[in-house]
Parts: C-alpha cells; structure tokens; sequence
C-alpha cells in the first residue's frame, strides 16, 4: 500500500466508534485500526482519491471478485493490485492520464522514485498546481481568482476539489483538456468545455508580442491522436479548433487534420438543444455526412488551399441529421463567435 494515500483525518471522521477508540487509547491511531481490522472489516473511506463505488462501477472484474468472496471490497483489491496496475479509483485522479500528461512523472515512477502518479500527486503534484485528470487546473484558477487565492491560503487543495465541493453548484465553467497523446476525456457539471488535445500555459503574446503573464495555448493540434470526448449532464461544448493571434493577423487551426482518417475526436453523449460544437472556420470549409445517427466532419480547406480528400476531423454520435447539428455549431471563421 502506498503510506500516502490513506488520511487520517478522514477515516476518523468517517467512523466515529474508531475515532472514540482512538481517544480512549484502544489505538494509537485510524491507521493502526485500518491496518489490524478495517480493512477486513470492508472499510473503504480511507482517501478522498478512492471511491468504492466508482472503483467497483468501472472494473468489472473486481466486482465480479468481490460478489464473489475474493476479495472483502474494492479497496482490498485497489491496494494489492489495482493501484500498482493504474486502475482509476476515483474521479479526482487517473493515473493513465496523469503519467502521459507529465512525462517527467512517468519516468520518475519508472525509475522508483514514486511507487505511482498518485503518489506524486499526493506529495508534490497537486501543490505543484499540476492537473490529476482532464479538469483543467490552470484554467481554472485562471478564470476564477477567487479559487486561486483560496488555494494559495490553503482553504483549499486544488481548483478540482473546490469545483467539486462548490464550483458545480454555483454555476462555473470548466475546462477539460487531454494530452498530446489519446484520451477520453469526459465532462461533467453545468458548463463544461471539452478539447481532446493539450492545452497548457504558456506565455501571453498579443499580436505576435509577449507581454508577459501566463495564457492558455494549444500546444497540439490533434494530429495523429484518437481522442474520445465524453458530455456531460450540463450544457457541453466541444471544440474542435482554435482561433490564433499572429503578426500577420487571425490564423483558423482545425485540429485532427493532417493524417487523413486516422485520427478523430469521437464525440459522444452531444444533445441538440443544448450542447455547442466550435469550428473555426466557415461553414463551406467543412464536409458534413449522415451514417445513420452518426454524423461524420470533414475539412475540405479554404478558397486559398483545398484538400483533397476532406481530411476527417470529427465523427458525433447521437445526432438525427446534419441540418440539426448545424443548429448548434458555432463556425468562428464567420464571425460567429
């Protein structure tokens, strides 16, 4: 078991006839209770980064092993096996996720210095600022300084727990991004925006200027990545490309062209009439194709350079027709923005 990942604090609160033996010296402490029968007696709230539910609705194994009698819990599992496997254990951290986003976590793990992501995360990552899943942190605290300062005050941990907590309910955006690798990036709470490729800090530059400060920048494009963008119960909005701010003027980025039909977003769970797809150039730039309910996005070019074939982008599942989907699309090469 990684030390790290159990808290005290919570396994206190959690049960209070350990708290109550704790104080009246039976233990010396939650974790020697968990460590001689908690975890036999199928104890599960240990960390804010497993959840027995979530753990046991995404492995179907484990749950298959634990109706079965072969393991007491998913925790049981989590701590002999899945947390060494990279099995995601809660919505608050991936370890897949978090080893592709940070490479010099990957191989820090590689070479033993971290028994996990999680571990990292634990120790340095999320005081580091560094993202644990697709919700954006920089962007975040970016867009709300108020969460920025709370967490510099340490009222709370990250920009994550605090949407969580309160962000969800009080009605505030959120940014989930992937990596330069594929992802599947899944939203949730009421505005959401969803982007495959990886959106990290970098410096600010107006027309082609620094001018100091930090801003969000797309440093991939989405070529040869298969990514998987997942909506949400809110009002989602899927981009699918950027508007860029040169010396020479407004540059339009479609992302997932330039290797033909190998690489995509698949856009899942997209409701008409209420999630927005973004496109950055005009509507004749596009190709649409109905499959069914499956709507497939291609780019042919522009006016200056065609492509040939359309280059696909996008393919969007769920949806009745194409007239339909253009309803909700935003084309930014337009001016509509």
């Amino acid at each position: 078991m990684t030390v790290n990942l159990f808290n005290e604090n919570l396994y206190l609160s959690n049960y209070p006839d350990v708290r109550a033996a704790v104080e009246a010296g039976v233990f010396s402490s939650g974790r020697q209770h968990f460590d001689r029968f908690g975890l036999n007696e199928g104890r599960v709230e240990i960390s804010r980064f497993y959840d027995e539910t979530y753990y046991l609705a995404n492995q179907a194994d484990v749950a298959a092993a634990v109706d079965r009698g072969a393991f007491v819990s998913g925790l049981a599992h989590y701590l002999q096996f899945g947390q060494a496997e990279g099995r995601p254990a809660s919505p608050l951290f991936d370890e897949t996720w978090y080893r592709r986003r940070y490479r010099d976590i990957a191989q820090a793990v590689s070479a033993g210095a971290f028994k996990s992501g999680l571990e990292h995360y634990i120790l340095l990552g999320e005081a580091e600022g560094r993202s644990g899943t697709p919700f954006n942190e920089f962007a975040y605290k970016d867009d709300y300084p108020d969460v920025a300062e709370a967490i510099a005050a340490g009222t709370v941990v990250s920009g994550l727990a605090h949407y969580l907590d309160f962000g969800r309910t009080e009605g505030r955006e959120a940014l989930f991004s992937g990596t330069s690798g594929n992802d599947t990036v899944t939203a949730f709470g009421p505005i959401p925006t969803l982007v495959g490729v990886d959106v990290l800090p970098g410096e600010c530059v107006v027309g082609g200027t620094p001018v100091g400060g930090e801003c969000l920048q797309f440093v991939s494009e989405g070529v040869d990545e298969r990514d998987v963008l997942v909506g949400g119960e809110g009002v989602d909005r899927f981009v699918l490309g950027s508007l860029l701010v040169t010396r020479v003027g407004v540059v339009e980025r479609n992302f997932y062209v330039g290797n033909g039909d190998l690489d995509r977003a698949d856009i899942l769970n997209f409701e008409v009439g209420r999630d927005r797809l973004v496109l950055p150039s005009r509507e004749s730039d596009y190709l649409f194709e109905a499959d069914g309910d499956r709507i497939a996005i291609s780019y042919k070019g522009n006016s200056f350079q065609a492509i040939e074939p359309p280059d696909l982008m996008a393919a969007i599942e769920g949806v009745p027709s194409v007239e339909a989907l253009k309803t909700r699309i935003d084309f930014q090469g337009s001016g509509d923005l």
